[in-house]
């Protein structure tokens, strides 16, 4: 009998080691991970693909307006976010909130906890505690 693929996990990453490890992650989280490196493509993917859980890397800089159209009515993506970037980026981390995103939290946190936290939030939707 054939399994089932598990489900996907996108993420805008561009840093090339780092997706490497990110992918790894994500699949010892049980989840199948597709990297991308624009955030046309992440748009995409969030549009198209039908993922649990959308990743942003805020150290490569984001394109909040293309994020935001995403959106419906006003609302936040009904598939959660998380977002991670470094913590003396408070310009970053403060538009990432504001547009919206699920979770945002310093480079250290996501990479000390990156299974956790794939498999709380795409397990559990929009459980936004940030």
């Amino acid at each position: 009998m054939e399994q089932a693929p598990s489900p996907l996990v996108i993420a805008l990453v561009k840093d090339l080691f780092f997706s490497v490890k990110l992918g790894q992650e994500t699949r010892r989280a049980g989840f199948t991970p597709r990297i991308v490196k624009t955030m046309a493509e992440f748009v995409k993917g969030m549009d198209e693909l039908a993922p649990v859980l959308g990743i942003i890397d805020l150290g490569g800089g984001v394109d909040w307006d293309a994020f935001r159209a995403m959106s419906t009515n006003d609302q936040p993506s009904p598939i959660p976010v998380i977002a991670f970037g470094p913590h003396k980026d408070v310009e970053a981390l403060q538009a990432a909130k504001a547009a919206g995103i699920t979770r945002v939290m310093s480079n250290s946190i996501f990479h000390a906890q990156a299974a956790a936290m794939i498999r709380r939030y795409a397990s559990t939707g929009n459980d936004a505690d940030a």
